[in-house]
């Protein structure tokens, strides 16, 4: 950035500034949106080495933490990815890794979280 448009940026009215961003992050938003805003669960394809899980409460990096931590001592469990806007966690396990309904209703108790719904599990799951 040129030091003169730096220059002008860093001197403008808060106002005028909090409305620039406002306009980049409404360009932003709509040149890529969001693919949760854009895909159902039912259109997803899961991985088949997973839990798809659907939990309540989820607002922060420090919630999808606690939440992986939780999943991360339960045997079997190789890793998980959590999208916070979705408030989906894909729970990752070895083959033959199985777990019944009460084991996923605890393990997201546990974290703090209400469960949802479980979405997709593998092959022969519960």
């Amino acid at each position: 950035m040129s030091s003169n448009l730096r220059h002008r940026v860093l001197n403008m009215p808060r106002i005028a500034f909090a409305s620039a961003l406002l306009v980049l992050a409404m360009t932003f938003g709509a040149a890529f949106p969001a693919q949760a805003a854009t895909s159902t669960p039912a259109q997803q394809a899961w991985p088949a080495d997973a839990y798809v899980v659907s939990v309540d409460g989820l607002a922060c990096p420090f919630c999808a933490y606690g939440i992986e931590k939780q999943f991360s001592h339960l045997p079997g469990v190789t890793g998980t990815d959590v999208n916070l806007a979705s408030g989906v966690i894909m729970v990752h396990v070895k083959p033959g890794t199985r777990f019944d309904q009460a084991q996923i209703t605890q393990t997201v108790k546990q974290a703090g979280f209400t469960l949802k719904a479980v979405m997709s599990q593998p092959a022969g799951g519960y």
